[in-house]
């Protein structure tokens, strides 16, 4: 059935290609650096399991629960612990939890009376019906008012995409937000109607493993690996693409260190940043490079351990995350070994911090010890961290996450435009439908639908 060159080890590059490979296809990944994974990176080391990119699976698709049970990981899933139920959120040099009902709405001192007030009368607002790309600030402040925008939305919107919530579209950064006003009229109603189902169905006895936050018990690099040994002969490292031409009988793929070859399609994988780096020539290369311009701060993430007794903090939940107006140096915090169990040696914690983004892009581009440093500082004054960590272990992402901002739908014409003229090329990844895991996934099985010839 053809062949098809796969550029890019992520996990859009691994699961294109897996699907390619299931179809009858013969399929080259063509990696850049010396493993695959992309983003997803745990480290594992002394007892400790740390994780360096995306720390879960958020609602598990069906598409990938289905990837994850054909590579046999279904054994090795893990449901985040009940224990990390509570989110905090910063507010005057306390860390408060986020409130998840109406009665903890009502006693909350993460938000005024005058917040909650906005919060109560939300369903009252009329849906907004402008044809302008609309921010996801402007939305919390229609919608809400500026104080639920600097202590809920702000430092989450740091949390997912280390983002600025007045540049972010809300329609395509945040479409389930997005979407509610239009289906419900109100944020608060949609969000009740969501609660009561879930307590539904946790009176009926769901499965746990049905929704929320996920990963596997040596951590969420179990899934490119196991895509790895599944394509083992496949994968080609060290092998970054330097060229892409088609011609009349396909698809001219040049990567260094390697002869070119010629493949009936192809599946763009690799970050959205890399096309301006590459020889293109095929209809729309033009238009396709200006995907190079779309904004990916860098960030950087620090994972620390600590002995039990070191941290006076409960550790209680998910994590905390900072609101802009706070000033702190770190984007938030997650309590790892909250989060799942077995990662920390028995009386000890592990605490994943992140620093950057569009707020700080110049602390995310220090040196090692000036990072460190701050992060400390952070974590002995809000959690009340001392002495010296047990482990530590980084990563810095020099451009870590695609920014869905209020231009990013031309990009998706452009993308959308480009396929089109060339049939046998698709592109998936972050940049494509969204950033969360699911959502690569979905794109990576819609390139390999297009690469397979439908």
């Amino acid at each position: 059935m053809g062949a098809v060159a796969v550029v890019g080890g992520g996990i859009a590059g691994l699961t294109a290609a897996y699907r390619l490979k299931q179809r009858g296809t013969r399929v080259v990944v063509y990696e850049a650096g010396d493993r695959v994974g992309g983003s997803i990176r745990t480290e594992r080391r002394d007892g400790y399991i740390a994780e360096l990119g995306p720390n879960a699976l958020a609602s598990p698709s069906p598409a990938l629960r289905a990837l994850i049970a054909e590579l046999g990981l279904e054994p090795s899933l893990l449901p985040a612990s009940p224990a990390a139920k509570n989110r905090y959120v910063l507010r005057k040099g306390k860390l408060l939890p986020l409130p998840l009902s109406p009665q903890a709405l009502l006693t909350t001192r993460l938000l005024s009376n005058g917040a909650k007030l906005a919060v109560f009368g939300e369903p009252l607002v009329e849906a907004g019906e402008s044809p302008v790309e609309e921010s996801i600030a402007t939305f919390v402040r229609r919608r809400f008012n500026q104080e639920v925008l600097d202590y809920v939305a702000n430092p989450f919107v740091g949390g997912i995409y280390a983002g600025d919530p007045e540049q972010l579209s809300v329609r395509l950064a945040l479409p389930k937000l997005y979407a509610l006003e239009r289906t419900h009229g109100s944020v608060i109603k949609a969000f009740g109607s969501m609660m009561r189902a879930r307590k539904r169905d946790a009176e009926a006895g769901a499965a746990a493993v049905a929704g929320g936050l996920m990963s596997f018990r040596s951590g969420l690099s179990e899934l490119p690996e196991a895509l790895g040994r599944a394509l083992h002969a496949e994968i080609r490292l060290r092998a970054p693409v330097t060229q892409l031409r088609a011609g009349p009988r396909g698809w001219t793929v040049g990567a260094a260190f390697q002869q070119s070859e010629l493949y009936d399609g192809v599946v763009w994988a690799a970050p959205a940043h890399r096309v301006d780096e590459l020889d293109l020539d095929f209809p729309g290369a033009d238009r396709l490079r200006t995907l190079a311009s779309i904004s990916h701060p860098p960030v950087a993430v620090l994972g620390l351990g600590f002995r039990r007794e070191d941290v006076t903090h409960p550790l209680d939940g998910f994590g905390f995350l900072v609101p802009e107006v706070e000033r702190r140096h770190v984007l938030g915090v997650i309590f790892a070994s909250t989060l799942f169990p077995g990662r920390a040696p028995e009386g000890h914690v592990t605490l994943t911090a992140f620093v950057g983004g569009v707020r700080n892009p110049d602390l995310a581009n220090a040196d090692l010890p000036t990072i460190t440093a701050r992060v400390l500082d952070d974590l002995r004054a809000l959690l009340g961290a001392r002495g010296e960590p047990t482990f530590r272990t980084f990563s810095y992402w020099p451009k870590a996450i695609p920014q869905y901002d209020l231009t990013y739908g031309r990009y998706r014409e452009i993308m959308d435009d480009v396929e089109r003229r060339n049939p046998g090329l698709a592109l998936a990844g972050s940049y494509r439908e969204g950033i969360s895991i699911a959502e690569v996934v979905a794109s990576a099985e819609a390139a390999a639908r297009v690469g397979a010839g439908g």
